[in-house]
C-alpha cells in the first residue's frame, strides 16, 4: 500500500485572491479558494467547496479596506472551518486593520486592535501572521501569538533594482527611524528621522528635520493613508534642495486625496507593495506570505 500524502489546506479568502497567482508551488500545500458572494444588503456569504474535517487550514485573508467586511469574512472563514471539523486554523493577513488605535488617546476611546485580536482569538485562530503591523509592540499584549514579518529588506532590494540604492532615506517618528535604519543599512546609505506634530484643531502637520544634503531621497513609511505627513516631509526635502524625492511605503491605503497631496508636494513617484491592492504596487510581499506558510508546514 502507498503512503497517503499529508497536506495543509491554504484557504484563500476573497480579500487576498489577487495574491494567489503570485504564490509559487509549495510541497505539502493544497489550495482551496473560498467561495463567496455579497448579498444585496451587503452581507457576506462564505462556503468551502471541499471537505475540511480533520484538516489544518492556513487562511489567507487580508483585512484592508473595506476593513469591516474583510474582518467579518475572516471570522466567518475561521468559524466555519472549526464548525466543520477542521483541526486547526491560522490566519495570514498581510495588512491587519485597526492597528493604529493601540491605546486610548482620548478618554472613552475603544482600543480597536485589542478588540480585533481578542475576537480572532475567540474564533479559534491559533496564530496570526501579518506584515509591518503599525503597532508592533501590541504583540506582547495579544491573547494570540502575533508574528510580524518585516518587508524592509524587500523594499530596499527593489529600490536598488530601480536605481535608487544610493538615495538618502528619511522616515517619521521613533518607529519610522527603525524602518529608515533597516532600509538604509540594506542599501549602505545614510538616513534620518523627521519629527512630525499635528495641530489637533487645524490638522496641519509640522515637520522638524535636520539639514539634508543629497541629490535623491526616499521617504519611507509603513502606511500611507491620507498622505498629509508624507507630503509635508517631501515638501520639506524639496525646500532643502533635494532634487528628486520619492515616497515609498509597505501599505498603500491612499485615501482622501493622498495621491494628489503627495505628487503635488513634489514627489517623483509613489512606490508601494501589494499588501493592499493598489495602482502603485511596484514590489511584492509574496515572499513573506510564502515564509509564513512554510513556517506552518514545518
Amino acid at each position: 500500500m502507498g503512503i497517503t500524502a499529508i497536506f495543509v489546506i491554504l484557504a484563500v479568502g476573497p480579500a487576498s485572491r489577487y495574491l494567489l497567482g503570485k504564490l509559487p508551488r509549495i510541497d505539502g500545500l493544497r489550495i482551496m479558494e473560498v467561495e463567496h458572494k455579497i448579498f444585496p444588503d451587503g452581507e457576506s456569504y462564505i462556503r468551502f467547496p471541499e471537505e475540511v474535517s480533520g484538516e489544518d487550514l492556513i487562511v489567507l485573508q487580508g483585512t484592508h479596506p473595506p476593513q469591516d467586511r474583510h474582518l467579518i469574512q475572516a471570522i466567518l472563514i475561521g468559524e466555519n472551518a472549526l464548525d466543520l471539523g477542521a483541526r486547526s486554523i491560522v490566519l495570514v493577513s498581510p495588512y491587519l486593520a485597526y492597528a493604529r488605535q493601540d491605546k486610548r488617546f482620548l478618554d472613552g476611546e475603544a482600543v480597536s486592535i485589542k478588540t480585533i485580536l481578542k475576537t480572532l482569538h475567540q474564533v479559534g485562530y491559533k496564530r496570526i501572521y501579518t506584515i509591518n503591523i503599525h503597532s508592533p509592540w501590541i504583540a506582547e499584549e495579544s491573547p494570540i501569538p502575533l508574528i510580524d514579518l518585516r518587508a524592509e529588506k524587500i523594499l530596499a532590494k527593489y529600490l536598488k533594482e530601480i536605481g535608487l540604492g544610493d538615495s538618502f532615506i528619511v522616515s517619521m517618528g521613533k518607529k519610522g527611524r527603525e524602518m529608515a535604519r533597516m532600509v538604509a543599512e540594506e542599501l549602505n546609505t545614510d538616513y534620518a528621522s523627521a519629527k512630525s506634530s499635528r495641530d489637533r484643531r487645524t490638522g496641519e502637520v509640522k515637520i522638524e528635520l535636520g539639514e539634508v544634503s543629497a541629490e535623491k531621497a526616499v521617504v519611507v513609511d509603513d502606511i500611507i493613508s491620507t498622505g498629509g505627513t508624507m507630503a509635508s516631509v517631501v515638501k520639506e526635502l524639496k525646500r532643502m534642495g533635494v532634487r528628486k524625492v520619492y515616497a515609498a511605503c509597505i501599505h498603500a491605503l491612499l485615501v482622501g486625496g493622498a495621491v494628489e497631496k503627495i505628487m503635488g508636494s513634489g514627489a517623483e513617484r509613489i512606490i508601494a507593495s501589494d499588501t493592499i491592492p493598489n495602482s502603485y504596487a511596484e514590489y511584492s510581499i509574496i515572499g513573506l506570505v510564502e515564509e509564513a506558510i512554510r513556517r506552518e508546514l514545518r
